[in-house]
């Protein structure tokens, strides 16, 4: 008889939805960093600055924390470090 092969599952096969999670996150940040009309307009004002540039500095720290969480929910999907085995001289 012969024993069926298990070929190690892929981390992203292993955790479908940490890997959906992350690239859900990364693709929403690109999106709404390229999608100008969300943010180029005129109004509301802030002084005399308008609101693109408020956007972006409030964007900028929403982004790192999105990629921060996205490092972390990556990290996960890493396999747990194994204990490494002590080096065998050669008998020569």
């Amino acid at each position: 008889m012969t024993e069926p092969t298990s070929r190690p599952r892929s981390t992203i096969a292993a955790h479908p939805i940490t890997s959906a999670t992350i690239a859900i996150l990364v693709a929403a940040d690109i999106f709404c960093t390229l999608y100008t009309p969300i943010y180029a307009r005129i109004t509301p004002k802030v002084g005399d600055f308008p609101f693109f540039y408020f956007y972006l500095l409030i964007f900028m720290p929403i982004t790192s924390l999105v990629l921060w969480l996205v490092i972390r929910l990556q990290r996960r999907l890493e396999p747990p470090a194994q204990a490494q085995e002590p080096e065998r001289e050669a008998v020569g």
